[in-house]
């Protein structure tokens, strides 16, 4: 996709399965020391016992960690077609900031029974998360409508320029796929070089200090 040294992308976008996962662990208390401690995502939790809270946070973060992976092999194999089957196309597109709101997760949680997760734990709690899940999610002013809006905030151009006037120089080529996460984690995590989720939260989407240290460090 990217073939000259001036040339960059980033493709921000939002997983409905991925922010489900986030909805279960906030649901139920897992691994907190991944999210913010202030965030109340959904208000309501559930208690459990510490054997059964034990059980269901590790299942959940082999999923999560299993998933995320998964995802990011994806988006290799995705770009490396991209890149077989139009090599020119970022000659003729030097620079953009892209926004993907259709995106497909290349994993299937086989909602809302979701049978083919073989722990029953963890099967039982997302299957008891769904139906709320799903109705925040598509509420006119829910989690879609949410995501669709912060897409549209980080001023990428604006940041690379500002990066090029400071650093004396052209960005180096380079392709950054966003993952946007409606209430955590509490900072970005770095799957990958060219993949990052990342939650929605001002200093991270709306300044470019974030931007700024990321271009200097790998651009």
């Amino acid at each position: 996709m990217i073939s000259n040294s001036n040339s960059w992308s980033v493709c921000i976008s939002s997983d409905v399965e991925l922010n489900f996962l986030v909805y279960v662990a906030r649901a139920y208390s897992i691994c907190d020391e991944y999210f913010d401690k202030h965030g109340a995502w959904p208000n309501r939790q559930v208690s459990l016992s510490d054997q059964l809270h034990h059980e269901l946070e590790t299942q959940w973060q082999d999923f999560w960690n299993g998933s995320i992976q998964l995802k990011a092999e994806a988006k290799i194999q995705q770009k490396a077609a991209l890149e077989s089957q139009a090599p020119d196309l970022a000659v003729s597109h030097p620079m953009c900031a892209h926004l993907n709101h259709n995106h497909v997760s290349p994993f299937v949680l086989d909602q809302p029974y979701f049978e083919a997760i073989q722990h029953q734990e963890l099967r039982e709690a997302l299957a008891a998360q769904w139906p709320s899940y799903i109705q925040w999610w598509n509420m006119p002013a829910g989690g879609q409508a949410a995501m669709h809006y912060w897409e549209h905030i980080p001023d990428l151009i604006r940041y690379v320029r500002e990066f090029e006037i400071e650093a004396g120089r052209p960005i180096q080529s380079f392709h950054l796929d966003v993952e946007l996460i409606y209430n955590g984690p509490c900072k970005p995590i770095e799957v990958t070089d060219e993949y990052v989720i990342m939650p929605i939260r001002t200093d991270y989407l709306m300044k470019p200090d974030w931007w700024n240290e990321r271009f200097k460090e790998r651009y």
